[in-house]
């Protein structure tokens, strides 16, 4: 196709080429041979017949270029000059002749192609482009341009355009093997990390160049990809790991209570009630653990959060405020909060809620002394910024990156209930509204407590 596509544009622009230079090319000898029968019609107006002839045989140095000739009705030539001698030949003037009979306009320019055989035996080709003026009747002058030098170089330029076009397909043809071979290589590497990946192998990866081409860039796509569904796979195992473990324990306390409130109905049936009502809480925290999951996972599934919409963040602060601060107070904790008014956001309100939710239930859990402090805020990139600020023990740098991930629980939360998704949850939120989690120190130590934790659920900037 490109070999195509190549010859014909490259035809394309050689026709223009030969076309606009012919028409140049006849358009100046038409206005050469003009010039020479004005002259030579004005000479003849002048100083008559007489002047003609003798200049057309005085000028035979200086006319190199063109022929010329006075002959009458019967072909006789009268004067010619030395050039006209040499090639012009009687079955030419016939041939002249007969040409000015089928021109519509005497004076029109028309070309004459023939070939002689020279003195040395050569067979030569001769192009001339001229006119005739009939003096008078039976006196007729013809004068021709040669124009076989650029006949010439249109036959060089048609050579050289066969010889560049076998030339452009050979080079093409030897490209193109280059390149399929190439492409074929690239893409049956990619396949055959494709084919590894199908058959169960997740560390297939594709071999990277560094050319910098676009197959590359391709096989850098796809070995961020299988990292991505390495990393995802290997979450998925961990969390079902992690689920298996955080729920044996729950589950055999669950199966033991409900052994021992069987034995304690048999002896006295006044003790059912508390078993059953301990492994009621223990099956609600297992539902729990479950209903997270699955919020998260369908939050990573959709890529982003359903049913997004303009919400008033003032509103939802104010109720998480109001919800909370029971909480805190139940606890000995002191509840602050700084809440811009008119603030507007744009996402899942449930899902954000739920967020809020966890944040200050983790800051309320692992406070003990001091209080808490629930802020909303627009910040200097025009974002909406829900942030909770603790008192409490806080977390180390090293770990904060590791909190978000699920069933992740530092070791001094482990006396502590929760099964570690709260604040994997809180991500998985804000990065389904294209947003972020920032986890940094809180406001320092706080009665040999601290130094406090500062979380903030970033969402992107508003603008309607």
């Amino acid at each position: 196709m490109f070999i195509t596509v190549y010859s014909f544009v490259a035809v394309l622009i050689f026709a223009y080429i030969y076309i606009a230079s012919s028409s140049e090319t006849k358009a100046v000898s038409d206005a050469q041979v003009k010039s020479r029968i004005d002259y030579l019609e004005e000479v003849y107006r002048e100083q008559g017949e007489a002047a003609v002839l003798e200049t057309l045989v005085e000028e035979d140095i200086t006319e190199w270029f063109f022929i010329k000739n006075i002959y009458d009705d019967q072909g006789r030539v009268l004067a010619q000059n030395r050039r006209a001698m040499t090639e012009v030949t009687p079955r030419v003037f016939n041939h002249i002749r007969e040409r000015i009979k089928t021109l519509p306009d005497a004076r029109a320019p028309f070309q004459i192609n023939y070939r002689l055989t020279d003195p040395a035996g050569q067979r030569k080709a001769y192009a001339y482009r001229g006119q005739v003026l009939t003096l008078r009747p039976g006196l007729n002058l013809y004068v021709g341009m040669d124009t076989s030098w650029s006949e010439k170089g249109f036959d060089m330029g048609f050579k050289a355009l066969w010889g560049g076009g076998v030339l452009v397909i050979v080079l093409g043809l030897f490209a193109g093997m280059i390149i399929n071979n190439e492409v074929s290589r690239s893409v049956q590497g990619l396949m055959q990390v494709f084919d590894a990946v199908k058959e169960g192998d997740l560390k297939a990866r594709a071999k990277l160049r560094h050319s910098g081409d676009e197959f590359d860039a391709l096989a850098q796509r796809v070995n961020e990809t299988l990292d991505r569904m390495e990393k995802t796979m290997g979450n998925l195992k961990y969390a079902g790991d992690a689920i298996a473990h955080d729920l044996r324990t729950p589950l055999s306390r669950l199966r033991s209570k409900l052994e021992v409130s069987l034995y304690d109905v048999e002896k006295d049936p006044s003790q059912a009630p508390d078993v059953i009502e301990k492994a009621l809480a223990e099956t609600d925290q297992l539902l729990r653990t479950f209903q997270t999951v699955f919020s998260m996972s369908r939050l990573q599934a959709a890529g982003q959060a359903p049913d997004q919409k303009p919400f008033d963040a003032t509103a939802l602060a104010m109720d998480m405020c109001e919800l909370f601060e029971i909480l805190a107070e139940d606890k000995g904790l002191e509840f602050t909060s700084e809440i811009d008014k008119g603030v507007t956001a744009f996402g899942n309100r449930d899902f954000l809620a739920q967020a809020l939710a966890n944040l200050l239930d983790n800051a309320i859990k692992y406070t003990q002394t001091g209080g808490i402090t629930l802020r909303l805020r627009v910040n200097s990139r025009q974002e909406v910024e829900f942030s909770v600020t603790d008192t409490g023990q806080g977390v180390p740098e090293a770990d904060r990156a590791r909190i978000t991930q699920r069933f992740v629980r530092l070791e001094n939360s482990r006396s502590l209930p929760g099964v570690g998704l709260g604040l994997s949850m809180v991500e998985a939120v804000a990065v389904a509204h294209r947003g972020r989690l920032t986890i940094d120190e809180g406001p320092g130590v706080y009665k040999d407590q601290g130094p406090g934790l500062r979380t903030a659920l970033v969402l992107p900037p508003y603008g309607g």
